[in-house]
């Protein structure tokens, strides 16, 4: 767990490391941040970057005429394609969550007239990996696990804004980053480094490279 102290100092140094991507163009964490200051409260910073990437969508692939049968069949139910033309822009935040004493992922998602998108279409876009997100099943305000107490991803107000957004829910982050931790020497682990694994568990569901 990171105080609010030590989200910030790893917030900062996390921008001076990570601010663009290696000469090499190894993509090892997401770049593009920046470090923002709430104009009138002391530490309510945060981090945040705006990305924009094509709109996709899923379609079903159906079967087709004078298909091979001689070659072993593939299921490829949900292929995902690129919708001519359009684009989002998602804007993404890195806040600190009080309650739990650590980094908590925010994010708004919007087409190119800036309407915010559905729950299923925001599912289906490229921010998410595929198939790490559940159905939402009618649902057009959360995601939820089954047999969760917690929202995997429901909305609520910017900690610092104040705006709409999405926000996954923080409350498995410190066990999931502990166990990257654990396996890190133990003079390397500082604000940083705990910041790094956390976009590296994180990661496993966003996409922070979409875009980017």
């Amino acid at each position: 767990m990171l105080t609010r102290f030590d989200f910030d100092q790893a917030c900062k140094a996390y921008v001076d490391a990570h601010h663009n991507h290696r000469a090499s163009g190894m993509k090892d964490y997401p770049a593009g941040w920046i470090w923002t200051e709430h104009p009138y409260v002391p530490n309510l910073g945060y981090l945040s970057r705006t990305v924009h990437f094509p709109r996709t969508s899923n379609q079903r692939i159906d079967a087709v005429e004078d298909v091979d049968t001689s070659q072993p069949s593939v299921e490829n139910d949900d292929a995902v394609c690129h919708v001519p033309g359009e684009s989002l822009t998602c804007n993404q935040y890195v806040v600190y969550s009080a309650t739990f004493g650590v980094p908590a992922f925010y994010f708004t998602l919007h087409d190119n007239s800036g309407s915010p998108l559905a729950l299923e279409d925001i599912i289906q876009s490229a921010l998410f990996r595929p198939n790490t997100l559940p159905s939402p099943d009618g649902n057009t305000f959360a995601v939820a696990l089954p047999d969760s107490t917690f929202s995997l991803m429901s909305q609520g107000d910017h900690p610092t804004l104040g705006t709409p957004s999405w926000y996954f829910h923080p409350c498995n982050t410190a066990e999931a980053v502990g166990e990257i931790m654990a396996e890190i020497a133990e003079g390397r682990r500082d604000g940083l480094r705990w910041l790094e694994a956390w976009f590296m568990v994180t990661g496993n569901t966003v996409n922070f490279f979409a875009g980017v």
